[in-house]
């Protein structure tokens, strides 16, 4: 996995997340919960474990609201995709 791309990604997915009308109160905290996870991830990223379940989560989270926030979501895809060649 790119630091640069997962950094951007990252950046890009904050900023989204704050400028978003999010009134669904678990979908905030679980977005949050994964920005934390990912900020984590970046900083350690020697400490990934390739069982995590961050790719679950961030999966569950799109399953369940795909359609109501496009944006957020098509970020949290390409997260998804740089955890999957990361672990490979």
């Amino acid at each position: 996995m790119s630091e640069n791309e997962l950094h951007d990604l990252l950046a890009e997915l904050k900023e989204q997340r704050s400028g978003a009308d999010l009134v669904d109160a678990e979908y905030q905290q679980r977005l949050d919960d994964i920005v934390e996870s990912l900020e984590q991830q970046r900083l350690y990223p020697d400490t990934f474990d390739q069982y995590s379940v961050l790719s679950e989560q961030i999966q569950g989270l799109l399953d369940d609201y795909r359609e109501d926030h496009p944006t957020i979501d098509s970020l949290l895809d390409g997260i998804t995709r740089l955890l999957a060649n990361f672990r490979t």
